[in-house]
């Protein structure tokens, strides 16, 4: 009896885990999909921006997205190469989970791998003044789906970093290749309101996962079984 007692706290703690990287495992399956979709998407825009950028939509299309000559074949191809690296990684992701190849790095990983590409692309791009910069909170949520504070946290803090290399690249345009009369810095009203919002998103994402962790485990002790959501 008393080591039926003794087992049981060992065994309840056993279950949770299992049941938590169960539900890590589908988070990184679902996020993987999204992440090829949220890149295909951007991609489709990107490709409809340079066509119009070149005067190459057809007569039906929608009007002007960018002034003409804006996009130079350069940046087309170095956003073609990150898209497909981008492809790439979330192909790798994808075997690896179809062949329950799981460890415990690689949601980390992964959101490392949209944190690099998504600077890379910012630093091509207009840096701060990018409307790509919103791909930061895309990041951040997307780790929410993993069911791991630790992603969140991770996500959080590299978008901040990204954030702030892509504000240096305005400031000194010329060390990152740009031209040095390039003037792609905002204001530090809007800079600090970005670090803000990138802050809060990932301490309201985490509070939200703590309170989710907090009633599954509720849940699972009234119900006498280890919690698993639906599909």
């Amino acid at each position: 009896m008393a080591a039926a007692i003794a087992d049981g706290p060992a065994s309840a703690e056993r279950n949770w885990y299992i049941t938590q990287r169960w539900q890590q495992y589908e988070g990184e399956a679902r996020a993987n999909l999204l992440r090829i979709a949220a890149v295909g998407v951007f991609y489709l825009l990107h490709l409809w921006n340079y066509a119009a950028s070149q005067g190459r939509l057809p007569t039906w299309a929608p009007g002007q997205l960018s002034e003409p000559g804006s996009i130079s074949g350069r940046f087309h191809l170095m956003a073609t190469l990150l898209a497909l690296a981008w492809g790439l990684g979330a192909a790798t992701i994808h075997l690896c989970l179809r062949n329950q190849v799981f460890p415990r790095w690689i949601s980390s990983a992964s959101t490392l791998l949209d944190l690099v590409l998504l600077t890379s692309v910012l630093l091509m791009a207009d840096g701060p003044r990018s409307p790509l910069v919103v791909g930061y909170f895309l990041v951040i949520s997307l780790a929410a789906l993993r069911f791991s504070l630790r992603t969140v946290q991770l996500a959080t803090v590299g978008s901040l970093i990204g954030y702030v290399c892509v504000l240096g690249m305005a400031k000194w345009p010329s060390t990152f290749g740009r031209a040095a009369d390039a003037d792609l810095r905002v204001s530090r009203y809007e800079q600090l309101v970005m670090v803000a919002a990138m802050a809060l998103a990932g301490v309201f994402i985490g509070q939200a996962l703590r309170r989710f962790e907090r009633l599954a485990r509720q849940f699972s002790q009234d119900a006498g079984r280890p919690w698993k959501s639906s599909p």
